[in-house]
């Protein structure tokens, strides 16, 4: 086997540690390699890269980067898209239990396969279809490779975006420690620490042990909203202003007791009864002129003309989130003889993640789906009697003189009142996530074929509490709904006093949110090698087996599994499910002709919920001249239901709220039914197919350029349709949707919003990438480039509204893309630049990252907001002139760039930015060093 041209050149477009890799003077003349194994093939062979559409990322790459957690990490490679990615900064104020995951092409995570050494991990722990890859140590890490391509055909489910594969460390020999540390130039948190130890032994020609063992602890400090200025405010006019629920604002009269015994009818308030904020009668301090008296800001005019206050909930979010890992990983070799050898790996890590986020609001329509209120016959409504000595009589004579008539007898009518819950505090919770992992097994030769059989055991476990800033919302109602209570929501900051304030603490939750338990138990053995000569080599091929045991247990702590906390998302679903698949693979490498090679790979996997399904590749390269490779493959996916789509409960809940003035609707607006969520045992699993087209240049021996042309399309998509589309798709008389709504004579009594296979998707664009060195008289140059262009993303909806997804959060008239739920953009255009100066014992890397432009959503006016391209620089300097050291010095976002004005259109609690595409953070400084013993 020899290292020829055409592969170093597609080594080299594999990114700018590729080039280093390539261009070594040892490389410049032909070489004996050892086969190696390369993510998205199972025939070991010296020249997999050039036929694969693989970007490796090395070790050294992830150093000069400077980044502190592998999701930071991940953000700088181009294919990956924010789009249905998660990442910390997502999970303020989002049940996301401190996952972060990846999405490549935008085809979110579900879609993107994640493996550590060639093997699966478990998936998140909360039922999420994703890996946590923030559990996987950065420090461990010797490379990862992502295949920019499907490869069901190998794998099996999940694979049809591609792979992104972490190859932890394999050798090493000798001790090493490592420090790194890094601040904001910018006062306020962010700061974060490592430390690092590395042990090893071998592997030497001579030794039948060898391993390596990986310690690490990392620590990240909480960011806070008010140390930004673009984000401290969630007031900018004309982009966006703060709509979150006010303290004190009166929503309307109400009939105390009638709603827990008509929850159908929903005739608990008398007509004019408003929500907050805009639709109510106002708020007394808004008429004073003081909402600034209890944290609030005058909102202007509710659409009945009174004067109500809002609250600026920006100031109290954090950023991004205080985090804690401690991990161990560990790879063991030992040879029986030269043709046997056991091995094992093993990975233990531990993320703990802080949120801090606003404290609760609480207002009528919160509390009417807590079944644990309404089964008490307590009121989901704040209520206020006249008999209150803070009763505003006097403004609800100005304002609101029906109410002071509309009681009993004809007097004053108790009134529902909103409330923003000051007294506990910013909401918190503290999630913790266990990834443990062991692999054993033994590989070696047998009849000069390779062979390798192993056992995987795989368990994420995640443990979620409130650690502050929550409570019980029927404790806190029944409390204040006492007609004895002397509640003052307009009091100084909003707070309660006195013998109120010791009540009502006895509502408050400390305690846990969710208990959660994924495992993935497996074993696989696969064999390859030569089988026949032909007319370019010899044929080689692989044949694999797979079985896999998948067990999720999802246990929501008892208040919160009943909704009936108040800032918590509503009720939680408990699972306890398993099933078995199993998976057989054949590959095969055929070299038709000097310079014309094909693979062939299928494979056919079984699921012992859902069935089977078949998948196959073909892909092919043609080398007419050592300085050209053109490659092409066409292949076939499919994503399997997960374990919650198939059997979370369907529960009895209320929809969001929708209209009905449709043709044939009841003509009402802004409605809340009766909703039924949850999973359906009925699904299909999704399927795909992708097309690819390349080539890679090398003219010279020190430059490489090469670009991919990539197309998918996914059939049979799984997803959660909205009321709003089910209601409007019911009334037009789509079939799809005929047996989704339950009518009341005319009226909605009923919507199942439940998973279904809906919708499909079409995906195309280039990737791009570029590789050169040069060497001077005083020193070496090194200079890479990867990037992304995005022609197309067109996604149909459930009820098959088309949605152009690319460059874009919205539609042309502003409305919503489909998935903007999830956040996040697909970016037209995405790159990163590096070039490295290399003299004698320093190095100097120089590197761009470009984020082009995207539509946001629409400002105050109506009028469309567009996010401006951004290139953020980084720099860093590297020292080895100390023998066994290294040390680096670097600063992230050189000029402390700011990010582009943005209206979000899905959930977001931060203000002023993009989260899923800015790190707020700014300017960064960081220093880090390592020694060897």
């Amino acid at each position: 086997f020899r290292y020829n041209l055409l592969a170093r050149s597609a080594v080299l477009a594999c990114g700018a540690s590729a080039a280093v890799l390539a261009t070594q003077p040892a490389l410049a003349q032909e070489t004996q390699l050892q086969r190696v194994e390369i993510t998205g093939s199972a025939v070991r062979r010296v020249d997999a890269e050039a036929a694969l559409h693989v970007q490796v990322i090395s070790k050294e790459d992830i150093a000069k980067t400077g980044v502190t957690s592998t999701e930071a990490l991940l953000q700088s490679v181009s294919a990956l898209a924010s789009a249905g990615a998660v990442n910390n900064a997502t999970g303020a104020g989002s049940a996301t239990y401190g996952l972060s995951s990846i999405s490549l092409r935008g085809l979110e995570q579900s879609r993107t396969l994640v493996l550590v050494n060639g093997r699966r991990l478990a998936t998140f722990a909360d039922g999420t279809p994703a890996v946590n890859v923030n559990v996987i140590p950065l420090s461990a890490i010797d490379r990862i490779e992502v295949l920019k391509d499907g490869a069901s055909s190998l794998y099996g489910s999940d694979a049809m975006a591609g792979v992104v594969n972490f190859i932890l460390a394999r050798t090493f020999d000798g001790i090493e420690v490592g420090l790194a540390s890094g601040t904001p130039t910018t006062s306020g948190g962010g700061q974060n620490s490592r430390l690092t130890l590395t042990a090893g032994v071998g592997p030497k020609d001579d030794a039948r042990f060898s391993g390596v063992v990986s310690m690490s602890v990392e620590r990240e400090a909480a960011l806070f909203a008010k140390d930004r200025s673009f984000a401290a405010s969630g007031n900018s006019f004309p982009y966006y202003t703060s709509a979150a629920t006010g303290q004190g604002n009166i929503e309307g009269a109400v009939i105390p007791g009638a709603y827990p015994n008509d929850r159908v009818a929903k005739t608990a308030n008398y007509p004019g009864f408003g929500t907050s904020p805009g639709t109510g009668y106002g708020n007394p301090m808004a008429a004073a002129g003081k909402c600034a008296d209890i944290n609030m800001f005058d909102a202007g005019l509710t659409s009945k003309g009174t004067p109500y206050c809002q609250f600026d909930s920006a100031a109290y979010v954090g950023l991004t989130p205080k985090r804690d890992l401690a991990n161990l990983t560990g790879n063991f070799g030992v040879k029986i003889n030269e043709a046997v050898e056991l091995f094992a790996d093993l990975m233990y890590s531990q993320s703990t993640v802080v949120q801090t986020y606003q404290p609760a609001p609480l207002r009528r329509s919160f509390a009417t789906a807590d079944n644990r209120l309404l089964d008490s016959g307590v009121d989901p409504s704040l209520i206020m009697y006249p008999g209150n000595p803070n009763y505003p009589n006097a403004y609800l004579k100005q304002y609101a003189p029906g109410i002071l008539t509309a009681g009993p007898n004809g007097g004053p009518a108790p009134i529902a009142i909103t409330s923003r819950v000051f007294d506990f505090g910013g909401r918190q919770t503290m999630d913790t996530a266990t990834q443990t992992r062991l692999v054993g097994g033994v590989r070696g030769t047998i009849a000069q074929q390779d062979y390798e059989v192993a056992y995987m055991a795989n368990r994420n476990a995640l443990s979620g509490s409130y650690t502050g800033g929550v409570f019980s919302i029927t404790d806190y109602n029944k409390i204040i709904n006492d007609p004895a209570s002397n509640w003052n929501p307009w009091g100084p900051g909003g707070v309660q006093t006195g013998a109120l304030a010791a009540a009502l603490a006895t509502t408050q939750y400390l305690g846990g949110s969710l208990e959660g338990e994924s495992k993935n138990l497996g074993l696989d053995a696969k064999i390859s090698g030569e089988v026949f000569a032909m007319p370019g080599g010899a044929a080689q091929y692989a044949l694999g087996f797979q079985q896999r045991k998948e067990m999720l247990t999802r246990t929501p702590a008892d208040k919160p599994g009943t909704g009936d906390i108040a800032g918590a998302g509503g009720a939680a679903f408990a699972i306890d499910k398993d099933r078995n698949t199993s998976g057989i693979y054949a590959e095969l490498n055929l070299p038709v002709a000097k310079g014309i090679e094909g693979n062939i790979s299928a494979r056919n996997d079984r699921y012992s919920d859902f069935g089977t399904a078949n998948t196959y590749k073909v892909s092919g390269r043609w080398q007419p001249m050592k300085e050209v490779m053109v490659r092409a493959s066409y292949n076939t996916g499919f994503r399997a239901p997960t374990l919650p789509d198939l059997y979370q409960p369907q529960i009895l809940g209320n929809t969001e709220q929708f209209n009905d003035t449709g043709p044939g609707g009841s003509g009402q607006t802004d409605l809340q039914v009766n909703g039924i969520t949850g999973g359906n045992p009925n699904l299909r699993p999704e399927t795909s197919k992708a097309k690819s087209l390349g080539f890679v240049l090398a003219p010279t021996d020190n430059f490489s350029i090469g670009l991919d042309y990539f197309q998918i399309s996914i059939n049979d998509i799984i997803q959660t349709p909205g009321a709003q589309e089910v209601v409007s798709k019911f009334r037009a008389g789509d079939p799809a949707f005929a047996g989704l709504v339950t009518l009341n004579g005319n009226d909605i009594d009923t919507v199942k919003t439940i998973t279904s296979n809906m919708g499909d998707a079409s995906v195309a664009g280039v990737d791009i990438f570029a590789s050169y060195r040069r060497k001077f008289e005083t020193g070496q140059l090194d200079v890479g480039f990867n990037g992304t262009f995005m022609d197309k993303f067109d996604q149909t909806s459930p009820g098959g509204t088309l949605s152009h997804k690319v460059g874009t959060i919205v539609e042309a008239d502003g409305t919503p893309v489909i998935g903007a739920s999830y956040g996040g953009v697909i970016l037209k255009w995405k790159s990163v630049l590096s070039a490295t100066w290399t003299t004698g014992p320093w190095s100097t890397t120089v590197m761009q990252n470009f984020f082009d432009g995207y539509r946001a959503g629409n400002d105050l006016n109506d009028a469309p907001v567009y996010v401006p391209a951004q290139s953020l620089y980084d720099l860093n300097l590297t020292y080895r002139g100390i023998r066994n050291a290294r040390l680096m010095l670097g600063i992230k976002n050189i000029f402390n760039e700011g990010p582009g004005v943005f209206v979000p259109v899905s959930n977001q609690f931060q203000a002023g930015y993009d989260i899923t595409q800015y790190d707020p953070k700014g300017r960064f400084l960081y220093v880090s060093g390592t020694y060897k013993f």
